[in-house]
């Protein structure tokens, strides 16, 4: 701490001294390579021990001035070793370098620290590095900050090895504005408001051993609301000032104090960290982030509309169960490398819908478990960018690209079928095994699976390779031959593969009872053959997968999903009633059934739904439709409108509106919403939130071109809330009817500061691509796309998906492929982790005929 203000730098020794220290053709591959290659990483797990930091930011009040930076990092060497220390910043940045209180020659290089073995030390190693870092993963706004450092972001922030597997002990002190508070993982040791005027140094408490990725901090200015529990204490930090959203805060505490009570009962480890903080940010990039004693979360899903949907509710108390889960799965005990990432997720979402169930007692769960998982990993599954849940991964630098709805949706559907192998009991005995032997260290997936093997006769490590280790679905026919079911499975990338996996069928004769048929594929088979009990006739159909745990893509025949459409409205099994909608939409994108078909079905079917969950998930399909396969308004806006001004449940009503404002094109539709916005008078029964009217305002502007300047004045008048004030500045020129603004608003995307608040930059790039400008916007793709690398390198985890579906959803044409391909054309060895990304969001522009 004492360096902090030190300008001057050590000169660096030549290159070729420190290659020669390394002394072997791994140690100089390992010092040349960029980012955190893997062998970097077992180089450092494998000579580097007992590793701590002591870190200290001097934080102006002003964004305009940098950070000041120092840390102290301590670790043991059985043998003289160079001292490779992660650091992504020009060598600008590095004001001094001490190794054990002396100077010491080093280069910044690669994203390095590099330190000569020969100056190192046998023991203990004390390096103290005065830095400024970078402001990506500091998130500066105007009246705080807050540190985002998963997957190797911390790198960015603070000299540190940047790796999983090398769990730490951090302290930390903040010198910060007198005004501002500061939270972090450890709790608040000492406040000084003394040693520097008119500012204040928070110390806070050694943590936990953490992953870099998980240390985390953030100071401003916020609200602070204690609760408490049979004697645990959470504080809750935010900047909301809507009194009806602040009044949500108990709530959120409480249902935070339920997911910790069931995560304690069912791992039988009491909650492993000194403290449990939430802060809730604006603009936040991702739903939450696990970060122990200081998770942080989004205003978007924790702050609910008055009169939330029951979608909304669902949302967030499954956000809060994550990451709760989190500190076990994840924190206390964490993947050893970020392609098993996915075993932190995987945990997280499954003990998260295991965790809401209590809460909504009237909620079918094995519904809302299908719907929340199945599609989302139906839309990237499908597609040509598919990719395995657990993939290769050779640099840290590439690990954002590992995240994706195959890990996040797919794999609790795995996980479920796992389980169901194994036994509820049985399974929850391994977890409790797995958690006590990696206790605050790191374990693989492999790991885990020797651990389950033990409580089941079942061979875990095979069936487990095809559905973690292998990309992609089944593609599943059946049919009546004679009196049995034949089922079929083939493998789409035509590799051969067989999924082992049960599945239940519903034979539906023309008269009579229906049959329910199981059937099973086992590890080498792609056929089965089923006796039916009934006698088959004419007109007799085929229902798949009726308790939707099956998974792969269900086709359908013409006349079953003719029988299955006409069957959905009468059908009173929720859970069946779902499945069968998701089948028809993937028989929809695989052009199985027609979109004129489609509609009219789901059109026939919407109305007469009363479950809130099933009714959201129709709405999007036909949102889906329409958007892909655009028809005539007239039909869709009429039952719609319809809806929204008859229906019995309230929440229908404003879920068939928002639906209604996002699908409108007929003049009266767009003076009926006008109406609407300009008198700020909802339609009888159904209430309207400040965002549903910012978005409505939107719409507008992108409708009534010639009304749009004055919109989106008043609309920006209208809001009061300081952070939604600049949300909404930055966001509205992209609806801008002039061209000549929004290409401006399009070139300023492109450079990386401007996308610093990553959902706002996305909804800014959606409106320029808006499906009503797509004509003029397809000057946009190619640049968009060319930039994609650098917003890999320069974003978080998620903003490369979010930018290229903010890009490619809005497009059906044949030109935006054409786009695409002739990216694709000129650059044929693009890193494949990335193209991927791109492929699954252009996967759409493949299904349309033309």
């Amino acid at each position: 701490m004492e360096h902090i203000h030190t300008i001057c730098r050590i000169a660096g020794v030549a290159a070729v001294g420190l290659l020669a220290a390394c002394g072997t053709q791994q140690r100089d591959a390992l010092l040349q390579e960029a980012g955190v290659s893997r062998e970097l990483a077992q180089f450092r797990k494998e000579h580097f021990e007992q590793v701590k930091y002591n870190l200290f930011f001097s934080i102006p009040e002003t964004k305009r001035e940098p950070v000041k930076g120092n840390a102290e990092i301590q670790l043991s060497l059985k043998k003289k070793q160079p001292i490779i220390i992660d650091f992504r910043g020009e060598a600008s940045q590095v004001a001094l370098v001490l190794l054990n209180g002396q100077p010491v020659p080093y280069e910044v290089k690669n994203e390095h620290i590099l330190i000569p073995a020969d100056r190192s030390i046998v023991g203990v190693n004390k390096i103290t590095v005065d830095f400024i870092p970078a402001d990506q993963s500091l998130n500066r706004r105007d009246e705080f900050l807050y540190t985002l450092l998963v997957p190797d972001r911390a790198r960015t922030a603070f000299p540190c090895f940047d790796q999983p597997d090398m769990k730490s002990l951090f302290t930390l002190s903040l010198e910060v504005s007198g005004e501002w508070q500061a939270v972090s993982n450890g709790a608040v040791e000492s406040t000084d408001t003394t040693s520097v005027p008119g500012r204040k140094i928070i110390s806070f408490k050694e943590t936990e051993p953490l992953s870099t990725y998980l240390f985390a901090f953030t100071a401003g200015k916020f609200v602070r609301e204690t609760y408490n529990r049979d004697g645990r204490e959470i504080s809750l930090y935010h900047r909301e000032t809507d009194p009806k959203k602040k009044a949500q805060c108990p709530e959120i505490a409480s249902e935070v104090f339920d997911a910790l009570t069931w995560l304690e009962d069912y791992t039988d480890v009491p909650y492993p960290f000194a403290k449990y903080d939430l802060i809730i940010l604006p603009g936040f990039q991702f739903g939450g982030m696990e970060h122990t004693g200081a998770t942080f979360y989004t205003d978007r899903r924790m702050f609910l509309n008055e009169n939330p949907t029951l979608n909304e509710q669902l949302s967030r108390s499954a956000l809060i169960a994550h990451e709760t889960a989190h500190m076990w799965f994840g924190d206390y005990v964490t993947m050893q490398w970020f392609d098993d990432v996915w075993t932190k997720e995987v945990f997280a979402n499954y003990f998260a819908s295991q965790i809401v169930a209590p809460l909504y007692p009237n909620v079918n769960h094995a519904l809302n478990f299908m719907q929340d998982y199945i599609p989302p990993a139906y839309a990237e599954d499908r597609t040509a960018g598919a990719n395995p849940i657990k993939q290769d991964l050779d640099n840290l630098r590439n690990a954002g690209l590992v995240y994706g709805n195959i890990i996040y949706d797919k794999s609790p559907v795995v996980l479920e079928m796992l389980i169901k192998k194994m036994g509820k009991e049985p399974f929850r005995k391994g977890i409790q095994e797995y958690l006590k032997t990696y206790a605050y260290g790191n374990a693989t997936w492999d790991g885990l699976i020797e651990i389950l093997d033990k409580q089941t006769d079942d061979d875990l490590a095979t069936w487990s390779h095809i559905w973690v280790n292998e990309k992609g679905m089944p593609e599943i026919t059946s049919s009546i031959v004679g009196d049995s079911l034949v089922v079929t499975q083939t493998d789409p990338f035509n590799r051969g593969l067989h999924w082992p996996q049960d599945l239940s069928y519903l034979i539906v004769p023309k008269t009579g009872d229906p049959e329910e048929i199981s059937v099973s594929f086992g590890r080498n088979s792609d056929f089965t053959r089923e006796k039916l009990k009934i006698h088959p006739e004419e007109g007799c159909f085929i229902i798949p997968n009726i308790d939707g745990k099956g998974y792969g893509f269900f086709r359908l025949n013409e006349a079953d999903a003719r029988a299955c459409a006409a069957y959905l409205p009468g059908c009173d099994n929720e859970l069946l009633r779902g499945s069968i909608l998701i089948t028809l939409y993937e028989n929809l994108l695989n052009q199985a059934i027609t979109p004129d078909f489609f509609m009219e079905t789901m059109l026939n079917y919407l109305p007469q739904e009363n479950n809130s969950l099933l009714f959201s998930a129709a709405l999007g399909y036909i949102g889906n439709c329409q958007r892909l396969y655009p028809t005539e308004t007239e039909l869709l806006e009429k039952t719609l409108w319809q809806i929204v001004t008859t229906s019995s449940v309230p929440q229908h009503r404003l879920q068939a509106f928002r639906s209604y404002r996002s699908l409108a094109k007929s003049p009266e539709a767009i003076a009926t919403l006008y109406n609407i916005w300009k008198k700020e008078q909802a339609p009888a029964g159904c209430s309207l939130s400040e965002n549903d009217y910012i978005n409505l305002s939107y719409t507008l502007a992108l409708c009534l071109p010639g009304q749009a300047d004055d919109i989106v004045g008043i609309q920006q008048s209208r809001i009061t809330n300081p952070d939604r004030k600049r949300e909404y500045a930055f966001i509205s020129p992209s609806v801008s009817p002039h061209k000549e603004v929004r290409d401006s608003v399009f070139a300023s995307l492109l450079i990386a500061d401007n996308r610093r608040v990553e959902p706002w930059a996305s909804a800014a790039l959606a409106n320029l691509n808006h499906h009503s400008r797509q004509e003029e916007a397809i000057a946009y793709i190619r640049p968009a796309l060319e930039a994609m690398q650098e917003v890999q390198r320069t974003g978080d985890i998620f903003f490369p998906t979010a930018w290229v579906r903010a890009l490619l959803s809005g497009h059906t044409s044949p030109e935006a492929r054409a786009e695409v391909d002739a990216f694709f054309a000129v650059n044929p060895d693009y890193p494949k982790m990335l193209a991927n990304k791109i492929r699954q969001q252009a996967d759409h522009l493949y299904r349309i005929k033309h």
